[in-house]
């Protein structure tokens, strides 16, 4: 939460540059991606997928389910 609204705060965000040269951008220092299977805000279709595809919470940490 930042300045009592709900939402990530802003010094969570971050890029890296992946090894292509694209640019990444970090949630709490972690690369973040788009999952196919989701379709709408709150979607957790790939939660878990593989063992090593996690949804980001607002804290930069791993969502819980």
């Amino acid at each position: 939460m930042r300045d009592g609204q709900p939402g990530a705060a802003t010094e969570l965000f971050g890029a890296i540059r992946r090894p292509d040269g694209q640019v990444q951008i970090t949630v709490g220092g972690w690369p973040v991606h788009r999952f196919s299977g989701d379709s709408k805000p709150g979607d957790l279709n790939g939660q878990g997928l593989d063992g090593k595809w996690f949804a980001v919470a607002p804290t930069g940490q791993k969502a819980a389910q």
